[in-house]
């Protein structure tokens, strides 16, 4: 993904001997070629990703979760967040539009200070990219009967209850539920991008879009040999396809 991590950044480049190829990907009718050179996508293991004809109109939306009660750590990440944001708009086609969607317990001042919407859905292909904040309710602090922040909200009763029963002290959650109740927020787009905010957007995101709706992850080492193995057994004793990949990042 073209997404790096600022807190780890320096450190995986130092240590990493992982090289990532952002070469433009050329497609050609049923042939898809990689710098004039078909058949060999695959044995690059190079990321579904390549630039699209000039001419092309593209809708995005960044998602990302930020808990307002926790301003004194995650402001510095969201404000450098946002300024990525920006520079990288300066790299992209006129014709592309990507918003900044932004779930928070509240619209807290700096938004405004920032010029973001709140509760406000893009509606047109013209209007020009937007931060966008949509209200909500952390699971930790939800009643039992919590009731949806925002029209484009929808909670599903049950779930909502089941998450505050199992996972209320699990502090990322958040940032994974609110892409399950707020759909209606960014179903306009043609891509999104989920992430966290101790991230930050490079020029090269202003180019590229996944290539035939195919769906992207970054790897993070969060497993280890014998939770994978663990999985896997439990796939099969519930008899379900185990698709064998692990670590799976939280940019997707």
């Amino acid at each position: 993904m073209i997404i790096m991590c600022i807190q780890s950044v320096m450190n995986s480049f130092r240590q990493s001997s992982t090289v990532f190829d952002l070469r433009t990907l050329q497609y050609n009718g049923s042939n898809r070629m990689i710098n004039n050179r078909p058949d060999q996508f695959n044995k690059q293991n190079l990321p579904f990703i390549y630039q699209p004809p000039s001419g092309s109109i593209v809708i995005r939306g960044l998602l990302v979760f930020y808990p307002t009660d926790q301003e004194k750590t995650f402001e510095p990440e969201l404000r450098w967040f946002y300024r990525s944001w920006i520079e990288m708009m300066t790299s992209e086609s006129p014709l592309w539009r990507t918003d900044l969607i932004v779930f928070a317990n509240d619209y807290a001042p700096m938004f405004k200070e920032l010029g973001c919407l709140h509760d406000e859905i893009r509606t047109n292909i013209e209007e020009k990219p937007k931060c966008r904040i949509f209200s909500y309710r952390r699971i930790k602090d939800r009643e039992k009967n919590h009731s949806p922040s925002s029209k484009y909200q929808i909670i599903d009763s049950n779930n909502s209850k089941l998450l505050y029963e199992q996972l209320r002290n699990y502090g990322y959650i958040d940032s994974i539920n609110t892409v399950s109740e707020y759909y209606l927020s960014f179903s306009m787009y043609d891509f999104i991008l989920r992430t966290d905010l101790d991230c930050f957007l490079t020029a090269n995101f202003a180019l590229y879009i996944p290539y035939n709706n195919t769906l992207l992850v970054g790897h993070g080492g969060y497993s280890t040999d014998f939770n994978n193995k663990r999985l896997k057994r439990i796939a099969h004793d519930m008899n379900w396809k185990y698709a064998d990949k692990n670590g799976l990042g939280s940019t997707w």
